[in-house]
């Protein structure tokens, strides 16, 4: 049965091998820019640090067409190339195409996509693993973008296994216990603040640095559990739930300014994708502890207490993306 259960474990965190690159360094941006008369201006940004061997490419929808040679450029901040192409498509409105992204297989980096129509509104999704693909739907007569902001914190959460090892560590560590409510609440008290100090530009941290550091926090984790006693986080469980907040608000940060978060659009991104982040965190916690319940049931009794096998996952993972994320930082080979 022990043997058993070990395997079980082991293959849950095998399983997620693909995916374990969590919230990236940065995710690519794929954009389409309607204009009048059929031209549409697609862009691809993605960032030059990245992972070897992750490399992801968009395809031009089959209804457009290319107007001359893309152009390749790096942006501004020389973190990432931004590839422009000039297309002309018909329909116009790009109703019916069908946008999609290539080598998701290997790749942990999530792609924002922005469709800007002709009238200057905007429409956003996430393509990934699971949703490499997406068909442009018809203009809808009122905005959607609260939704569409909410909508996209629940996927950038739910697609971060970074921020999900680091709930159930939590779970593990604190159990059913009010620490368990500190902590979360000191994880969403952080990420608010620097969400909001980033999105309106007074905080600016370079994202390597963010992406490592937040593994770093996951580790100090699992050597918690692993010690079996009360440490730091246990005596004081505002302090790195609430560190690893202040981190992962600066790495939400990102992903609404890749996505072109227009000015105007500031306030009510903040509260849409912080809410959404806070419904992902909350659904992620319930059906964490119901699972857990129903496990600890299949558990001989000398395993209820035991924390070696979550703790060494936890601490593996999170070794692999320290390791993972300061190689690609410094643009070396993993």
């Amino acid at each position: 049965m022990r043997v058993a259960v070990a395997l079980v474990f082991v293959a849950l965190a095998l399983g997620s091998a693909s995916d374990v690159s969590a919230h990236p360094l940065a995710p690519s941006v794929l954009s389409f820019e309607q204009h009048s008369g059929g031209k549409v201006t697609m862009r691809w940004r993605a960032p030059l640090k990245r992972p070897t061997g992750q490399s992801l490419r968009p395809r031009v929808p089959e209804s457009c067409t290319t107007v001359g040679a893309p152009q390749r450029h790096k942006t501004e901040d020389e973190g990432a190339i931004e590839e422009i192409i000039e297309l002309r498509c018909d329909p116009p409105d790009m109703v019916g195409a069908v946008v999609r992204v290539d080598g998701f297989s290997d790749s942990s980096i999530n792609v924002v996509v922005r469709v800007v129509r002709a009238d200057g509104d905007v429409h956003h999704a996430i393509l990934d693993t699971r949703t490499p693909q997406l068909t442009i739907t018809a203009q809808e007569d009122e905005s959607h973008s609260f939704f569409e902001y909410l909508a996209l914190g629940v996927e950038h959460l739910l697609t971060g296994w970074d921020h999900l090892t680091f709930v159930l560590g939590l779970l593990v560590l604190f159990g059913w216990h009010r620490r368990l409510i500190a902590a979360v609440t000191a994880f969403t008290v952080g990420h608010s603040l620097t969400l909001a100090l980033s999105v309106l530009g007074i905080l600016s941290v370079p994202m390597a640095l963010v992406e490592a550091a937040i593994a770093l926090t996951i580790m100090v984790l699992a050597l918690e559990i692993q010690s079996g006693q009360h440490g730091a986080v246990w005596k004081h469980p505002w302090t790195l739930p609430g560190a690893l907040g202040l981190l992962h608000g600066l790495g939400f940060a990102s992903v609404l300014f890749d996505a072109g978060l227009p000015t105007e659009e500031i306030p009510l991104a903040l509260v849409g994708f912080n809410l959404g982040l806070e419904i992902g965190q909350l659904g992620v916690i319930a059906a964490a502890g119901l699972s857990f319940a129903i496990m600890r049931r299949a558990l001989p009794s000398s395993w209820q207490s035991s924390r070696t096998v979550p703790a060494y996952i936890i601490g593996s993972l999170a070794a692999f993306w320290v390791i993972e994320r300061t190689f690609a930082a410094l643009g070396l080979v993993v």
